[in-house]
């Protein structure tokens, strides 16, 4: 899980170096269609870029990381029994959306993380709305 986190951060450090390049003039931003683009002609546009291109490597990688690092570890008591042995068992409930172009392709394990996921890509569509109207 640390993994994730730093890839989080980076990302988060690679933004705000984004924010510091267009600052100084040597990049900004710009909408084609909908997709947000990035110029820089500076070190600080070089720099956030491999940052969050590093970021996202390693929440991808995360996953695969960590299961290979399970601990095996178990403590031995001597008068362990079994009948004193409770499992505990959470059920995972998944969702997501591919935004492929404006449209949303929505996914999940139960009606309630479908509505959940639902009312996220309507919060991301208003977002980005907002965001071209601001922008032009």
């Amino acid at each position: 899980m640390r993994l994730f986190y730093w890839g989080i951060i980076l990302i988060i450090i690679g933004l705000s170096l984004f924010v510091l390049s267009a600052y100084q003039g040597e990049g900004g931003f710009v909408l084609f269609l909908i997709f947000p683009v990035f110029y820089s002609t500076g070190v600080w546009g070089l720099a956030a870029i491999l940052l969050i291109f590093v970021g996202f490597l390693l929440i991808f990688i995360s996953p695969f990381y960590e299961s290979s690092h399970i601990s095996t570890y178990q403590p031995h008591f001597e008068e362990r029994k079994e009948e004193n042995i409770v499992e505990k068992r959470t059920e995972k409930h998944y969702g997501g959306v591919v935004l492929i172009g404006p449209i949303p392709i929505i996914f999940g394990s139960d009606r309630n993380m479908v509505m959940l996921s639902i009312l996220a890509v309507i919060l991301i569509l208003v977002a980005i709305g907002i965001l071209f109207i601001l922008l032009s």
